[in-house]
């Protein structure tokens, strides 16, 4: 099955939007327990990991009350777009905690900034088509 076969109806996006909230929450637990067990020290970028995963979901409800659905190609786009940030996220503040920095960080936002202009693009491909 080729991933253009993938049906994305409604009741789907709805899918997806409910497992990026629930990545979303996941990531808030972590780091709510990792800032509890810390003793003082802490990354913003460890606790506020949570956050891509969360706009992500925000922006799949508003695809669905727009007019087009998205396609399979570009729900991947997104979900990979959401995993580099948050990926990238931890991995800073893992780095950060240890006090140290390293410039391959800046790998991980950049991949996911382009993931997400692609996933644009690729939304607005899929508007073209169901006109």
């Amino acid at each position: 099955m080729s991933t253009s076969d993938i049906d994305t109806g409604r009741q789907q996006i709805l899918h997806h939007a409910a497992a990026e909230f629930i990545a979303a929450l996941c990531l808030a637990g972590f780091g709510a327990v990792y800032e509890h067990f810390s003793f003082g020290v802490y990354s913003n970028d460890m606790i506020y990991a949570f956050i891509y995963p969360l706009i992500s979901g925000l922006l799949l409800l508003f695809t669905v009350l727009r007019m087009h659905l998205p396609q399979a190609r570009t729900l991947f786009l997104l979900h990979a777009s959401t995993a580099a940030c948050a990926v990238g996220s931890i991995a800073a503040g893992i780095l950060h905690i240890s006090g140290r920095d390293h410039k391959l960080l800046l790998v991980y936002p950049l991949l996911g900034g382009a993931l997400f202009l692609l996933t644009l693009l690729s939304y607005r491909k899929d508007g073209q088509k169901s006109e």
